[in-house]
C-alpha cells in the first residue's frame, strides 16, 4: 500500500490518495492519519480516494458504522467534513454542518404568563407529534 497526502486551497482542503493493496491494518493506518488529520484547526474538508487502490476482501474500516464511530467527534467539533471516494464513481460522505457549538448564555428572566403560554404551545406540539407518529 502507497499513499499520498495533497492539500489545496491554503490548507483548508487535504486529500489522502491511496494505491496498492490495502488490507485491514493498512485500512486502520490510514484511519488514523485521517483522524489526525481532519483534527488540524486548519482542516475543513478531508477526501480519502481509494479509487487506485484494491480493497483486501475482509476489509471493514471504510464502513459507514466504523467512520461515524471513529470521525463523530471531530465533525461535531468543527464545521469540516469527510468523503471516502471508492471505485466507480461510489463515495460516503459525513458533513457536520455546523459551526461550533457554543456555550449557553444564562438564563433569561420571562413573566409567568409568558413562561406559561410557551409552555401550553410546547406540549401542543408535543401531543400533535405523537398523532402524526401513530
Amino acid at each position: 500500500m502507497r499513499f499520498r497526502i495533497r492539500k489545496e486551497q491554503g490548507g483548508s482542503i487535504y486529500f489522502i490518495i491511496v494505491s496498492g493493496l490495502v488490507d485491514d491494518d493498512g485500512g486502520w493506518d490510514i484511519i488514523q492519519i485521517a483522524q489526525t488529520m481532519l483534527n488540524m484547526s486548519r482542516c475543513r474538508k478531508l477526501v480519502i480516494d481509494l479509487r487506485a487502490a484494491l480493497l483486501d476482501e475482509g476489509l471493514s474500516v471504510f464502513t459507514t458504522d466504523t467512520l461515524l464511530a471513529v470521525f463523530e467527534e471531530g465533525l461535531l467539533s468543527k464545521d469540516a467534513s469527510l468523503i471516502i471516494r471508492h471505485r466507480y464513481d461510489s463515495e460516503i460522505r459525513l458533513y457536520s454542518d455546523q459551526l461550533p457549538v457554543k456555550p449557553v448564555g444564562k438564563f433569561v428572566n420571562v413573566h409567568i404568563d409568558e413562561a406559561k403560554f410557551f409552555g401550553q404551545a410546547m406540549k401542543w406540539l408535543e401531543r400533535e407529534a405523537r398523532v402524526l407518529a401513530h
